[in-house]
């Protein structure tokens, strides 16, 4: 068994000072299924980097007898097939053969010498078995053996992720680093993926999709407000657990803060009516008795006074993690009754057909996911609703009285300051920062340009934008990611909470499963 070993791990960024890390000390188990969670900013990707040596600790040490590697990466040429990607990512077997056939050629002492050290080299990696490990390894992972004849560039991203991910667990005592693989996944790849992973053992997998996490964690690796705590069982069970001692603390929070007042309350009568004998012994006829009971009700007060700081320090001890949530409220129009209607769309791009006979009713209160498999139209059937594109074929009617409201794929702003953009929209900075701010992003985030910004962030901007102003239709397409869990789970409450009219293209079916009225596929 291996294991990666943090013994009071210290990090933290100069400029400005961010503290991430503060004697963080673990020990995990390299052949664990383990999913890595936290907000955005709390430092998931600051810690893959000191696993992988691109940063070192500040204080402590951080020690591991596996090789990391990390995904996502670009290969260095995306021209090359599937095959030979995979090969070279996993060891430099091709290079390695040729300066091989170079060498058998020759018969001088160096020549043979350098053979041998090449063949050692070549044997040790499995250079043999390589050729039909890597057949083996794509179908598992749900890449027909055509694949590995294509251009690497000619395949979709979710094909690009699945060839990558099958190199990386083909390299001898390598330690896969995932972050974020969902990303350019549908649904039915994000499936294939996650029983994929749940046949594998020995990965660090990072991912907000909760659904996945499921699927294919056993440890849970949980960066919090003010500790890095490791938990057995998948995301469920940590939530489960989480929410549960959550809900312990708040409650004991609750109960101190009521004994607290009322001792507090209690110490001060005391005291006044200690203060009060004292005042009395002057003229009392029994200095010594009035003076006795005056003592003993301070130190009954004093007494007191120091559970109440005993109660204090407990408190203090309690909700160390616990996430204060800012409150959303959506604004509603007034509009009731049909939003919008689809008939019969078509759509055709260089002569394919992506869209073919779409229809659809929207009325107030509706949430309508668009699902369907990567390249089936969905984006292509927002921006029809949202007038950017035309139909081919079939219409689609929405009042010209209505507002709508687009959230993109891509955010809209992503050079420059924040705040810059708000005053050329003309949006109040207030507002906006207060939006921000309940799905999970304050702080500095006004002082630093957008370029600095995680795409987590991008993609709360995004959002923010089209929680502004009261609108009849919200049109998202894949607003969650990148998005941490806590975010999504502050997104779910509010729609659940003010039921706006939406449409949707998202791929986290625990997001559609809670949010949506009805779906519609496509495809």
């Amino acid at each position: 068994m291996s294991t990666i070993a943090l013994n009071s791990l210290t990090f933290y960024y100069d400029s400005p000072v961010e503290k991430l890390f503060n004697k963080v000390t673990l020990n995990i188990d390299t052949d664990w299924k383990l999913g890595l969670v936290g907000k955005n900013g709390r430092g998931k990707t600051t810690l893959l980097k000191l696993l992988l040596g691109k940063l070192h600790p500040v204080e402590g040490s951080l020690s591991l007898n596996v090789k990391p590697s990390y995904f996502p990466y670009t290969p260095d040429d995306t021209s090359e097939t599937v095959f030979n990607i995979i090969k070279d990512a996993i060891a430099p077997f091709r290079k390695w053969e040729e300066r091989m056939d170079i060498l058998s050629t020759r018969d001088d002492d160096n020549s043979q010498s350098e053979y041998g050290d090449l063949l050692t080299q070549y044997s040790d990696a499995g250079g043999y078995e390589i050729d039909s490990l890597i057949e083996k390894e794509t179908a598992a992972i749900g890449l027909d053996e055509s694949f590995l004849k294509r251009k690497f560039v000619t395949l979709s991203g979710g094909e690009q992720t699945r060839a990558l991910l099958a190199a990386m667990f083909l390299k001898n005592n390598g330690y896969p680093l995932i972050d974020e693989p969902t990303n350019h996944l549908d649904i039915e790849g994000r499936r294939m993926l996650a029983d994929y992973l749940n046949k594998k053992d020995g990965y660090l997998v990072v991912s907000h999709d909760r659904n996945f996490l499921d699927k294919c964690t056993d440890h849970i690796l949980s960066i919090n407000r003010s500790d890095v705590t490791l938990s057995n069982g998948n995301y469920s069970t940590w939530k489960y657990n989480t929410d549960l001692k959550e809900g312990f603390e708040l409650r004991k929070n609750e109960n101190l803060k009521r004994e607290i007042k009322t001792l507090e309350e209690s110490a001060r009568v005391k005291r006044a009516w200690s203060s009060n004998k004292e005042k009395e012994k002057k003229g009392a006829y029994d200095k010594g008795f009035v003076g006795h009971r005056a003592a003993k009700m301070m130190k009954r007060a004093l007494s007191i006074e120091n559970r109440v700081n005993a109660d204090l320090a407990e408190k203090k001890n309690l909700l160390k993690n616990y996430e204060k949530k800012r409150h959303l409220k959506l604004e509603s129009t007034d509009t009731s009754g049909q939003i919008l209607s689809v008939y019969n769309i078509g759509k055709s791009f260089d002569g394919k057909k992506l869209l073919d006979n779409v229809s659809f009713t929207l009325y107030k209160g509706d949430r309508v996911a668009i699902s369907g498999a990567n390249g089936t139209g969905k984006t292509t059937l927002l921006k029809i609703l949202s007038g950017e594109l035309q139909p081919d074929e079939g219409s689609c009617h929405i009042p010209k009285q209505l507002s709508l409201e687009f959230a993109n794929q891509v955010p809209l702003w992503r050079t420059g300051y924040l705040r810059d953009y708000l005053m050329e929209n003309k949006i109040d900075e207030t507002i906006f920062r207060n939006i921000l701010g309940s799905l999970g992003s304050c702080g500095e985030i006004f002082e630093r340009p957008l370029e600095t910004f995680s795409m987590g962030e991008l993609k709360k901007v995004e959002l923010t934008r089209s929680f502004l102003y009261p609108v009849d239709l919200l049109i998202w397409d894949e607003p969650l990611n990148y998005v941490d869990i806590a975010g999504r789970e502050r997104i779910e409450e509010v729609i659940m909470k003010n039921s706006p009219t939406m449409i949707f293209v998202e791929h986290d079916t625990y997001f559609i499963d809670k949010i949506a009225t009805s779906v519609v596929k496509l495809g």
